[in-house]
């Protein structure tokens, strides 16, 4: 259960053949926004000192989801595309369930090394970078289930 569960393999199968049960489609709605929450929670109760790299983070970072966003419905098949919703939080989560503590430990790091402590940059960077990669991941994996079913049918 658990491996079908944290599996992305496992889970872009499910979202090619169409049989990801919805209880397990909300689950991963419900662990995305749980950790876009704990992470607005963190970030609230860290003592965080704003930068001048934190407009260009928050402002980066939106711009980029944005464009994640809009880039990977269009990836799915945009509106001639199939299930993007679910495709969306299923890998996304899935994804996120496997950086979140590492990604954690990484912006942690500056409360814990004092050298990293002067680097006005590391938290902001290690923040942009890891979008960068988490949502060319996610995106990469959802149009790959998006192109996997197109097939499919030529398969059976």
């Amino acid at each position: 259960m658990i491996r079908d569960f944290l599996s992305l393999a496992r889970v872009k199968r499910r979202l090619v053949d169409g049989t990801l049960p919805n209880l397990q489609a909300f689950i991963y709605f419900v662990v995305i926004t749980s950790i876009d929450n704990l992470q607005l929670g963190y970030l609230q109760l860290s003592p965080v000192h704003p930068t001048r790299w934190t407009p260009l983070t928050v402002f980066g970072g939106l711009s980029l989801g944005g464009v994640f966003l809009i880039g990977t419905y269009l990836l799915n098949g945009g509106a001639s595309g199939r299930d993007y919703i679910v495709r969306y939080f299923s890998i996304s989560a899935v994804v996120a369930l496997w950086i979140a503590f590492p990604f954690q430990v990484l912006i942690s790091l500056p409360s814990m090394v004092p050298s990293l402590r002067a680097l006005d940059w590391y938290v902001p960077a290690i923040i942009m970078l890891v979008n960068v990669l988490y949502f060319s991941f996610v995106a990469l994996h959802i149009r790959e289930v998006a192109v996997a079913q197109l097939d499919e049918p030529i398969r059976k």
